[in-house]
C-alpha cells in the first residue's frame, strides 16, 4: 500500500516543515518535515548547519522516507489486520511521528477496536501531556475509524437468514443455503476490503477470508461464520 495525499496532508499538517536546517529539542540538525541524517539512506545528505532546501525537494524527501522507510512497518502487520485506506494513511502519520507501531499493536496480538482506542493515549511527551500531540492523535483516531469506501455503495449487503456457516457448507445444499453464504461472502467483502468470490460455496477460500475478519476484530478465530461476526458486520455498517 501507499499513503493517500489525505495522509500526507495530515502528516504535514502537524509536522510542519523548515527549509532551513535547525536543532530540534535535544540538538539533532533537522529540516524539511522533520528528516534528519538519520533518513540519509534516502536523502542521500547529511543534514547538518546552514543547510537550505526547496519546497520541492522537502515534499520528495517526505514521500520517499514514508515510502521507504515507515510504510514496511505499517505493513508488517497488514497479514494480521488487512489495512483499509484510511487506517493506513493514519498510521502511517502515527508511525512517522512515533517510529513504528509495533507496541501500538502489541505486536500484532491487538484487535483494530483497541488499537483505535490505544491510539489517543500517545499524547505525551517527556511525561507530559501536549496539546499539538492531542490535536494529532484526535485527528489520526478519526481517519483510522473513518469507513472506506465499500464495493456496495449505499446499501449493506443482505443479511443470512441462517446464523451459522462453516467450512465445507453450501457444495452440497440446497440453493437457499447456497444464497445465504453468498450474503456471508458479500458481507466478508465489504467489511474487509476483500474480493472474495461470492460462489455461495463456503470453501477454503472463505473460510481463510473470515479467520482474517475474525483476528482484526478479535474475535475468536475458527473460520465459521457465526453470530459474532455478524454482529461485527451489523456495528460496521452504523
Amino acid at each position: 500500500m501507499k499513503i493517500s495525499q489525505k495522509g500526507i496532508d495530515l502528516i504535514k499538517e502537524y509536522e510542519g516543515c523548515s527549509l532551513t536546517s535547525y536543532q530540534d529539542a535535544v540538538g539533532v540538525w533537522t529540516i524539511s518535515y522533520g528528516i534528519t541524517s538519520a533518513d540519509k539512506s534516502v536523502t542521500g545528505t547529511t543534514i547538518k548547519k546552514g543547510m537550505k532546501i526547496s519546497q520541492a525537494t522537502a515534499d520528495k524527501w517526505l514521500v520517499e522516507c514514508l515510502d521507504k522507510i515507515y510504510a514496511p512497518k505499517v505493513m508488517k502487520y497488514n497479514d494480521i489486520y488487512h489495512w483499509n485506506q484510511n487506517q493506513f494513511d493514519a498510521l502511517m502519520s502515527f508511525c512517522y511521528n512515533i517510529g513504528s507501531i509495533d507496541q501500538l499493536t502489541d505486536n500484532g496480538t491487538r484487535s483494530i477496536k483497541t488499537i483505535a482506542e490505544k491510539i489517543l493515549a500517545y499524547n505525551k511527551a517527556g511525561g507530559k501531556v501536549l496539546k499539538g500531540l492531542v490535536r494529532r492523535r484526535e485527528a489520526e483516531h478519526k481517519l483510522f475509524c473513518k469507513p472506506t469506501k465499500n464495493p456496495y455503495p449505499g446499501k449493506f449487503p443482505a443479511l443470512p437468514k441462517r446464523g451459522y456457516f462453516k467450512y465445507g457448507d453450501g457444495i452440497y445444499s440446497n440453493m437457499s443455503y447456497q444464497t445465504d453464504i453468498k450474503r456471508v461472502q458479500k458481507i466478508v467483502n465489504w467489511v474487509m476490503d476483500f474480493n472474495l468470490s461470492t460462489d455461495g460455496k463456503y470453501g477454503e477460500k472463505t473460510d481463510k477470508a473470515v479467520t482474517k475478519m475474525q483476528q482484526r476484530f478479535g474475535l475468536s478465530v475458527n473460520g465459521c461464520f457465526g453470530n459474532k461476526c455478524l454482529k461485527v458486520a451489523k456495528d460496521y455498517r452504523k
